[in-house]
């Protein structure tokens, strides 16, 4: 884990670099000029011409098309800027560029760069992430699903338009994609689509409850196929909490086997854990045992009340238990054995626990992605240019007929739709989604949230503010500088008072 550790803060170094160093760059009417000539899809290389510059620029790519070779030449000058700064050697950074997922990164930073600007936060040219939920069929019955899974919906779309789909994504320059559910495993076809974005230049992950995985020889069919990473969800480190949880009698042993086979295909693995009153004293000791298991990543799930979830609504933790756990998480990314494990989590609250925190001159910046470590205090400050909550701005989902939402916390509400994948044209909902624009608009936030000096690197969650106070700039009640919002909330949480809430416009009430 060392040497991937080290290679991924050489490219974070690498791509705030160039965020932090170009503002100069596309000041220029000339830059920006050219700069804009390098987006778009080169139908001759039959890949981005960002993407087709930088592998040609890398020596990756033998020969390319005229216009590409000249893109080549810009691309090489922004990047050397970037690596200048920041003390990224040429072999580092070529080294790191191996991975074709990290020059599809540098790719999007760049189309970000060209299409938004220099501005905090930063949006890319695509989202880094995109989890598509292809099937409500699940082999589950989970009491927080997101996503009220378990038949297959009427409107899931076929092979060939998930096909379709795969190809808009790689063609407009999204780095990875996470299939999930329901439990996309049992998609009969999901080898085929795994196999398909990998070779689409996708980085392509996998989110699984682990059931069907019990036998390391269905494991490697999904690693031959093209799988890199494998989220499997733990929810306890006693049996009958995870059990209970997923509604399935042996649950929990299944999982573990699953991870303990993927680690031995080489996938990256994390494990994920949704924190709820049902868990919560059983983290600090389930940090040991994910560490035990050999998974690569902890991840801490935020409770979003929406989907099944609202019904055990109640089960949510207080900002001050989530502070706390936050605060344990954060820690025990310094003990001697983190070189082999990093915990990370989804609530954007983590980052402004970091900020607060250092440990021998060492600050590490959570992202939703990773935990870069930074001993540079130019890194720390453009920290405010990528942390914060991602939905809408890193990443975003869709449903399994093909209906676009920012986060996969968002409910399925036309208010928070942003169109569909098949029917609408992805790049210009990305760029010009009013949701979206105002999603990554910080100096909107209400409340505390627009005030909080951590504002760039948390803003809160917006689809917690959105499910509980029918607000996406509502101030964030997960965190302890908003417990008023919170206070007021909890006087209705049981699933009866939590519906009622929803119908009789009560959270205007609490907002106001």
């Amino acid at each position: 884990m060392e040497e991937g550790k080290s290679a991924e803060n050489i490219m974070g170094k690498n791509i705030i670099g160039v965020i932090g160093n170009f503002k100069r760059i596309v000041d220029n009417p000339v830059s920006k000029f050219l700069l804009h000539k390098t987006l778009g899809y080169c139908e001759e290389d039959g890949a981005s011409r960002l993407e087709t510059a930088l592998n040609f620029y890398l020596g990756k790519k033998e020969d390319c098309c005229r216009k590409c070779k000249v893109t080549s030449k810009f691309i090489a000058y922004i990047v050397s800027k970037g690596k200048k700064s920041f003390g990224v050697s040429e072999e580092e950074f070529k080294e790191q560029m191996e991975d074709q997922y990290w020059v599809r990164g540098l790719a999007s930073v760049l189309k970000g760069i060209a299409t938004f600007g220099v501005k905090k936060p930063f949006v890319p040219g695509a989202p880094f992430q995109v989890v598509w939920n292809i099937t409500r069929a699940c082999n589950m019955r989970c009491v927080h699903c997101y996503e009220n899974a378990g038949s297959k919906g009427e409107e899931e779309l076929s092979q060939g338009e998930i096909l379709k789909g795969l190809d808009i994504l790689a063609n407009c320059g999204v780095t990875s994609l996470a299939f999930s559910g329901g439990e996309p495993s049992i998609h009969p076809q999901i080898l085929k689509f795994i196999q398909h974005a990998s070779n689409k230049g996708l980085h392509v992950a996998l989110a699984t409850n682990g059931y069907k995985f019990l036998d390391l020889g269905e494991c490697m069919k999904f690693a031959k196929a093209g799988l890199q990473f494998v989220q499997i969800s733990i929810d306890g480190i006693d049996p009958e909490t995870h059990d209970s949880f997923r509604g399935v009698s042996g649950a929990w042993d299944r999982a573990v086997d699953a991870v303990e086979n993927f680690e031995r295909t080489g996938i990256f693995v994390e494990v994920a854990t949704t924190v709820t009153e049902y868990n919560f004293e059983e983290i600090p000791e389930m940090i040991k045992f994910v560490r035990r298991l050999g998974a690569h990543w902890f991840m801490l799930y935020n409770f979003i009340p929406t989907g099944k979830g609202a019904e055990i609504v109640e089960m949510d933790i207080s900002p001050k238990k989530r502070l706390k756990i936050l605060r344990k998480a954060y820690r025990e990314n310094f003990t001697d054995e983190m070189q082999e494990m990093q915990i990370l989590s989804t609530a954007p609250q983590y980052a402004h626990v970091a900020h607060n925190m250092s440990f021998e001159d060492v600050k590490i910046i959570p992202t939703h992605f990773y935990n870069p470590e930074y001993t540079n205090p130019m890194l720390i400050k453009l920290a405010d240019f990528v942390g914060g909550c991602g939905a809408g701005r890193f990443y975003m989902s869709i449903e399994p007929n093909g209906d676009m939402y920012p986060c996969v916390f968002f409910p399925h509400e036309d208010e928070v739709k942003l169109g569909n994948l098949l029917k609408d044209d992805f790049d210009i909902v990305w760029q010009n989604n009013r949701l979206l624009i105002n999603l990554r608009n910080k100096n909107i936030l209400k409340g505390n949230c627009g005030v909080c000096e951590s504002r760039n690197i948390c803003g809160g969650c917006r689809a917690r503010a959105y499910n509980y106070l029918n607000d996406v700039f509502a101030p964030d009640p997960g965190c302890t500088k908003n417990e008023n919002e919170w206070n007021m909330i909890k006087n209705y949480l049981s699933h009866e008072n939590f519906q009622k809430m929803h119908q009789n416009g009560l959270t205007m009430n609490l907002r106001n």
